[in-house]
């Protein structure tokens, strides 16, 4: 049986069920064909889950099925332990990362007027919540780091752009 002979509603809540990230575009057209509409196809799954346990968000470039609001508490208590807090020094680096993206180190400790951990940087690698993509072109060459897409599911963000409320006093010169 090929893709075009099945449901290509049902096709992609398989490939978004099985998926352990977001599902983008170009995954969704992969498997469905090019000449399958994707928003009608994401607006049908939306719709489907109206009203159950779980719904599809737009996380980062994709889709993704997440528990329902409503159910995430009382589903969290009984499934798993409570998620590791950050404390608020590496929450306000990340932060500042998000905001000023690509940024480097000596301009984190800039801004912050703190001497910044080599510890934070790695917790928030190893956590995958940031990536270094490359070196700034200055003497030195610092590394510069970026949020990453785990960074949007973790928060449950489709883009930085969700949060410019919170992050405008963080951006400007340094």
């Amino acid at each position: 049986m090929t893709s075009s002979s099945l449901d290509p509603v049902r096709l992609a809540e398989a490939l978004l069920f099985q998926s352990s990230g977001p599902v983008s575009r170009t995954m969704l057209a992969r498997a469905l064909g090019e000449e399958v509409e994707i928003a009608q196809i994401v607006s049908e799954v939306s719709r489907r889950t109206k009203g159950l346990g779980f719904e599809l968000v737009a996380v980062g470039d994709g889709w993704m099925f997440r528990t329902a609001p409503d159910l995430a508490k009382p589903l969290r208590a009984v499934l798993e332990k409570p998620p590791e807090r950050l404390p608020r020094a590496v929450l306000e680096v990340l932060l500042l990362i998000a905001a000023r993206q690509p940024v480097t180190r000596p301009e984190i400790e800039s801004f912050r007027d703190a001497v910044l951990p080599q510890k934070t940087l790695t917790l928030l690698q190893e956590k995958g919540l940031i990536r270094s993509v490359g070196r700034k072109p200055i003497p030195g060459q610092p590394q510069l780091w970026t949020t990453t897409e785990t960074f949007l599911v973790t928060y449950g963000l489709r883009s930085l752009s969700e949060l410019d409320p919170l992050l405008e006093g963080l951006r400007g010169p340094l």
